[in-house]
């Protein structure tokens, strides 16, 4: 058993949003892309561009166009047309098939028709790649990238962003970790961590263990080791608003391995 100084809680994973381009670099690829956490937010579009980086609509203008998930439909608001079209998400590779793209046909400005045909553009009948990224802030947002390169930034409105103090009071959580075997590395990732809760006894005997899945929040005060399985002592704190992602923290390593 090896002892450490408790770490105390400090901010959800933090990171930098440049341009929409240099933010599809970013996504942090462990965080569960599944029906909870998309359902969670109304999503307002903040950029649009193509594989190359450029701007296909300027979309700061008119912050109130929005992207809802919800039972199998994904619909698009605050723009000139409303239109929406069936969805199908693949949570284990971070995909999702969109199919083709229905709504009204009103004419507007043209800088509100080309919001809605870069949208069009990016999802109609199209495969994409989902990925979450994180902000200085706390806020979470998502990025939909299609095979052709063009991607939109979805970000949650600030209404819903979460600051450190919107966390409740931390509770004690174990959890093992270890590196997939065999490992299909993403986004340029060298490893793939794996995590289970387990729980214990009064008298300290492991009484469960649930199952693996990806590593889908950072610890902070820890490192992953890929040639290590472990069990970590973990205070987490669940976000006052529901719906994000709790803050993580270590508190101390209670079990490690050398595995090959």
């Amino acid at each position: 058993m090896i002892k450490i100084k408790a770490i105390m809680l400090a901010a959800m994973i933090t990171g930098s949003l440049m341009a929409c381009a240099e933010s599809v670099e970013n996504v942090i690829v462990n965080i569960p892309v599944n029906e909870q956490n998309l359902n969670n937010f109304k999503w307002s579009v903040r950029e649009a561009s193509d594989a190359q980086g450029r701007s296909l609509a300027d979309f700061s203008k008119n912050p109130n166009v929005q992207l809802q998930f919800k039972d199998g439909l994904l619909a698009v608001s605050g723009g000139c047309n409303n239109f929406s079209t069936s969805y199908q998400l693949d949570s284990q590779n971070s995909n999702i098939s969109l199919g083709r793209v229905a709504g009204t046909m009103m004419s507007c400005t043209p800088e509100l028709m080309a919001q809605d045909e870069t949208i069009k553009k990016v999802i109609d009948n199209k495969k994409l790649h989902l990925g979450f990224i994180n902000t200085e802030n706390g806020g979470l947002n998502l990025m939909m990238k299609n095979k052709q390169g063009d991607h939109l930034l979805l970000v949650v409105p600030a209404s819903y962003t979460m600051a450190r103090n919107s966390y409740g009071p931390p509770r004690i959580v174990f959890w093992e970790i270890r590196n997939a075997k065999p490992c299909k590395p993403a986004q340029g990732e060298e490893f793939c961590p794996l995590v289970r809760e387990i729980t214990y006894d009064d008298q300290g005997n492991k009484i469960k263990k649930d199952k693996w899945s990806p590593l889908w929040v950072r610890i902070v005060g820890w490192e992953f080791n890929p040639r290590e399985r472990q069990v970590l002592r973990l205070r987490m704190s669940m976000s006052h608003e529901g719906g994000g992602l709790p803050a993580v923290g270590l508190d101390k390593i209670i079990e490690r391995e050398i595995v090959e």
